[in-house]
């Protein structure tokens, strides 16, 4: 192989990197999205059974209010995130060392967030059950 086609396959694979983080971020934010839709009819769901069972107390609509509360959290990160790679020709490496770590721990967050949303919905199911 010359050095002309070592720079082609270094460049699309330098294109296929990028493509792969664009969609990894692109299938964050359906998962969010999907979450917020799946928590806010939780919350309805929770309003329903305080309506329907009086053994029920008001405070367990709070289960699912805290796990919006985390979505939304997560959601300002993302949006962060994105704010600070619209400028990062600007930034030190410092500051790039930084938002690679924030970057890992949204990810963390991410995955906390399926986990919390789990629970509520483990929750919800046994209120129904019970």
């Amino acid at each position: 192989m010359i050095n002309k086609e070592i720079d082609q396959i270094d460049q699309k694979l330098s294109q296929i990197e990028e493509e792969g983080i664009k969609n990894t971020l692109k299938h964050f934010d359906r998962i969010h999205d999907k979450l917020f839709t799946f928590n806010n009819i939780l919350i309805a769901g929770y309003f329903a059974l305080f309506k329907v069972y009086n053994t029920i107390s008001i405070f367990s609509i709070l289960i699912p209010v805290f796990n919006l509360i985390l979505l939304i959290f997560i959601e300002y990160r993302m949006m962060e995130r994105s704010r600070f790679e619209a400028r990062i020709t600007d930034k030190k490496f410092s500051e790039m060392y930084k938002h690679g770590r924030l970057t890992q721990n949204t990810n963390l967050y991410s995955l906390l967030s399926i986990l919390t949303t789990t629970i509520v919905t483990i929750i919800f199911i046994c209120y129904l059950v019970l």
